[in-house]
């Protein structure tokens, strides 16, 4: 089952593939750990039997930090995990049922670049499921200013419209790729009137290993959404973004357990077959990112680069 969510600032994941033998009952763990955050969220389901994948409540859920320091995780309701496109809902019989899981808001930012974390789930049934993940290492986006937490002040940048912007990093030591989401506002307010725009784009773009780390914008993004949106719209955006959009960009290293469980079709950069980095009792993912944030403000094509740090 792929259930898509919307989480805040541009990320997003995907359900895991779990496969199991017909008629299993199997838990299946989501933790993506991230250090733009201040309280981490855990989504613990059932395998799907029938139309149904039921959640796991009452479950210990902790986290085992360098130095042995324990963050907990209380169950909240599951709409502060996930919500669930539409397209989904209307295209799957599926009931999710899904137990949403938080870390305590009194911990503060306690996940940190190059940090190994251990996590660890004890359902009410008895069974006890594990996993670990080395976050990557910090990185810097070299041209621009750039923030790592979403709740830092504003830093934007005026670049010049209609003309392809590299973006370029120093390499993450320990990540396994760079995920990109890229959110486009005020297409339809400058979009000939021929094309269909919307007036929030997302796209997303790719670079598929630790040395990879240059992406051009607007060119390297949109890889995942070729074949479902407009082949007008793609190619009115191929030569840069028009003046008078802003384009908002997330820069995520990611960690070998979150791009092999996010990984599918052609997409296989850690090997053929999709690996379960939740062992024990349990199945799924327990990964990481370390994402940073970029804003710009599309000027003439002749505007001089001007940031505010």
């Amino acid at each position: 089952m792929a259930a898509v969510f919307a989480l805040a600032a541009l990320g997003a994941c995907t359900i895991a593939d779990v496969t199991e033998a017909g008629g299993d009952d199997v838990l299946v763990v989501e933790a993506v750990l991230r250090t733009d955050r201040p309280e981490q969220r855990i989504l613990l389901h059932r395998s799907v039997r029938g139309a149904l994948s039921p959640g796991e409540p009452g479950a210990e859920v902790f986290v085992t930090g360098n130095g042995g320091a324990r963050y907990r995780f209380e169950m909240v309701n599951s709409s502060q995990c996930i919500t669930v496109d539409p397209l989904y809902a209307n295209a799957d019989s599926v009931d999710l049922q899904a137990s949403c899981y938080r870390s305590l808001g009194s911990y503060g930012y306690w996940v940190n670049p190059d940090s190994v974390y251990d996590l660890t789930v004890v359902t009410t049934r008895g069974e006890t499921a594990r996993g670990r993940t080395h976050v990557p290492a910090p990185y810097a986006i070299l041209q621009f200013p750039y923030r790592s937490r979403l709740r830092d002040g504003p830093r934007e940048c005026t670049v010049p419209g209609n003309t392809p912007l590299p973006i370029v990093w120093t390499q993450s030591r320990g990540a396994y790729g760079y995920l990109a989401p890229l959110r486009i506002t005020g297409l339809d307010r400058v979009a000939p009137d021929s094309i269909s725009a919307p007036a929030e784009l997302e796209l997303t773009g790719l670079a598929v290993s630790s040395s990879d780390t240059t992406l051009v914008l607007p060119t390297d993004f949109g890889i995942f959404d070729r074949f479902s949106l407009d082949q007008r719209l793609l190619r009115y955006l191929r030569t840069g973004l028009p003046p008078g959009v802003r384009a908002d960009v997330v820069i995520a290293a990611a960690d070998r357990n979150y791009i092999n469980g996010v990984r599918g079709g052609s997409f296989n950069p850690s090997g053929q077959v999709r690996i379960s980095s939740v062992v024990g009792d349990g199945r799924g993912v327990f990964g990481s990112l370390v994402p940073l944030y970029l804003s710009f403000n599309l000027g003439q094509p002749n505007a001089q680069i001007a940031c505010n740090a």
